[in-house]
């Protein structure tokens, strides 16, 4: 199936274009274009081809954005996630920050309306103790040697090495009379005992048979830096942090400063990285490089086809178990980087086309019982993984079934991580689903006739579906035995599997792309359709556990319109995993109050604010639902529960 590339209908400004217009403001609009060469952005495995703000004008969402100024502050990360910051400020205030990364190609702005080229500038450092290196991480020391590899003096600062610094002993000037010499040293950690930090370096003169044993105590630490927040984690500290501030709402990172707090080395190591680090990372020429169940003809470096081939393994590993199925046979791939180092005709007309236009696609054909599928791809790893989902589930069961359901696992396919339940998409895409007016119908979705390569949004709302019916733990079951059906070419239909759930999935589906961010957890969201409601009559009260961790809850009470209530509760729950415990009265910022809301009809009403003992006027006639009051994206990292009673006033 096409992994097709689209124009962005947004605008992609850079940071040199947001132009003072007069007053405090800078505004984004009577721009010159910027033209450049055609640059990729992946957007959920999608590749979206831009052009700067130099897109034909059908391209181009009318919209405005002002710089309206900068700022700065220093505090605590509080949470973060793919493209998003959060952090709480010397004075207890709560800041959500976007950010674009290395590697990053742009910060969406309300609602994906905009998207601008802002890179941050990131600086992340910290210190572990050497006595937590594990065998394999790198290290770089500066120490006096003597022939042989003895050492003769006190160990300099050590630091981790970067997994591209090359190994070995550099001698820093000539031998002093007792044939001492200073030594940058860089080297594989063996082991770590005993006060001896063992390293495999390079043959030299001055390490015996290329290792070093250098002398560690318990105070010896190893300094870090990097470039990437992807490592970062609550409770490390923003010693500076500047922002932009933009007309949508958004603020985004200019620089950043983070010093890690109680970091350790399985923490700030990219791990495929120094996995595959003995592997070259030149550019190759064709050739097949093979694993257990792929097969590439590439041209992209070693270490980049064996950190391919490890995605696309451990995939198809994740898969096979949530199918219950073994990949149906070897899958072919063709991955390409550069065009011109593959001779006329070795690779098929189609897939040619889609590779050149930086897209990917998987053909398939049957005969008799099997299916053979051959996937063709840029070098994009997001993409290929995409189609390789395509080709597991065409080879494995026939066929991939309908547009929406195929589509839309492809998608899920490429994000999924053992034992990770949370949403991690490109920020893009979760902006899109949360913002978009109108928001996508159900049955539009699942509507039968749709072809694949039809859209980036369209993807995105597969995406979206499917994520929810395979996290949700009130249709999951269903989902997996209904995508084997229609992918074993059966008869069943979305309709014939949750006809009879319709209106409660719909409910949920609106709820998550409504609420839809990367960290949000649908299976602490799902909603408790099994509960039983009564009303309260007399003298009588309900009571109900209601978890910090968890979305809206159903407290077990119909109330009606105007009636009041009184909710009293006891014990204390913890919200965002940094503060102690507070009561259902919550913190000063709000958070981790007991708030309410009441349905009817699969309708709800705007959310009221309650507390520890309080007394409430019901809003509307239903079900009163309640939930510890938190981001929706930060809900697993709370804890504890509160006993809430409810009683007539």
């Amino acid at each position: 199936m096409p992994n097709r590339m689209f124009p962005l209908p947004t605008m992609l400004v850079s940071a040199a274009q947001l132009k003072h217009r007069g007053g405090s403001g800078s505004s984004l609009t009577g721009l010159s274009p910027r033209v450049s060469r055609p640059r990729t952005m992946m957007i959920s495995g999608i590749t979206l081809l831009t052009l700067g703000i130099a897109l034909s004008a059908n391209n181009i969402v009318s919209a405005q954005v002002i710089l309206q100024g900068r700022n700065a502050a220093t505090g605590t990360i509080q949470s973060i996630r793919p493209g998003t910051l959060r952090m709480v400020d010397d004075d207890g205030d709560s800041i959500e920050l976007k950010f674009q990364g290395p590697g990053d190609q742009g910060v969406s702005l309300a609602g994906a309306q905009a998207i601008i080229d802002f890179p941050a500038k990131i600086q992340v450092r910290g210190n572990l103790s050497a006595e937590e290196l594990a065998a394999g991480q790198y290290v770089s020391l500066e120490v006096p040697l003597r022939t042989g590899g003895r050492v003769a003096g006190d160990v300099g600062q050590m630091a981790l090495a970067l997994p591209t610094d090359p190994i070995g002993v550099n001698p820093l000037g000539e031998p002093d009379d007792s044939g001492i010499v200073a030594c940058r040293v860089t080297g594989a950690v063996i082991s770590v005992r005993n006060n001896r930090l063992a390293l495999n370096v390079d043959r030299s003169p001055y390490s015996n048979r290329g290792r070093l044993a250098i002398p560690i105590t318990d105070d010896s630490i190893v300094a870090f830096e990097d470039d990437n927040l992807k490592k970062v984690q609550a409770g490390d500290k923003v010693v500076a942090v500047r922002f932009a501030e933009f007309s949508t709402g958004d603020r985004v990172i200019e620089t950043i400063e983070i010093e890690r707090q109680a970091a350790n080395a399985a923490t700030v190591v990219d791990d495929l990285e120094l996995r595959f680090r003995e592997f070259s990372d030149e550019p190759m020429e064709p050739r097949d490089v093979r694993s257990r169940n792929f097969l590439l003809h590439t041209d992209i470096s070693d270490r980049q086809a064996q950190i391919l081939l490890f995605k696309l393994e451990r995939m198809v590993d994740l898969v096979s178990r949530y199918f219950n199925r073994p990949s149906g046979g070897p899958i072919e791939c063709y991955v390409v980087s550069d065009l011109d180092q593959w001779p006329p005709g070795a690779i098929d007309p189609g897939g040619v086309a889609k590779i050149a236009a930086g897209e990917g696609v998987t053909m398939s054909r049957t005969l008799g019982r099997n299916t053979r599928s051959i996937v063709y791809s840029c070098d994009r790893h997001g993409v290929v993984q995409h189609e390789a989902m395509h080709a597991f589930c065409a080879q494995t069961f026939g066929s991939t079934g309908p547009t929406w359901y195929s589509e839309g696992v492809a998608e899920m396919g490429q994000y999924w991580k053992e034992g990770e339940l949370a949403v991690s998409i490109d920020p893009v895409v979760a902006d899109y689903l949360a913002r978009a007016n109108p928001k996508k119908e159900l049955l539009e979705i699942v509507a039968a006739g749709q072809v694949t390569g039809d859209s980036w949004q369209a993807y995105a709302w597969r995406w979206a579906l499917c994520h929810l019916l395979a996290n949700n733990p009130n249709y999951n079951g269903q989902f997996r035995n209904l995508g084997i059906s229609m992918m074993s070419g059966q008869n069943d239909t979305f309709e014939s599997a949750y006809g009879a759930v319709a209106p409660q999935i719909s409910f949920e589906y609106a709820q998550f792309v409504q609420h839809v961010a990367n960290g949000y957890r649908v299976d602490l969201c799902a909603w408790q359709w099994n509960a039983r409601w009564t009303p309260l009559r007399g003298n009588r009260k309900t009571k109900a556990d209601i978890k910090a961790a968890y979305g809206w809850q159903a407290s077990g009470v119909e109330v009606e319109a105007g009636a009041t209530y009184h909710v009293t509760c006891e014990g204390t729950w913890k919200v965002d995993g940094l503060t102690e415990g507070c009561t259902a009265d919550g913190e000063q910022s709000g958070e981790g109050r007991l708030v309410g809301v009441v349905m009817t009809n699969f309708e709800l009403s705007e959310p009221f604010e309650l507390g520890a003992d309080m007394s409430f006027q019901a809003p509307a006639t239903g079900q009163l639902y309640l939930r510890c009051q938190d981001q929706w994206v930060a809900l697993a990292d709370n804890d504890g529960e509160i006993e809430v009673t409810l009683a007539l006033d």
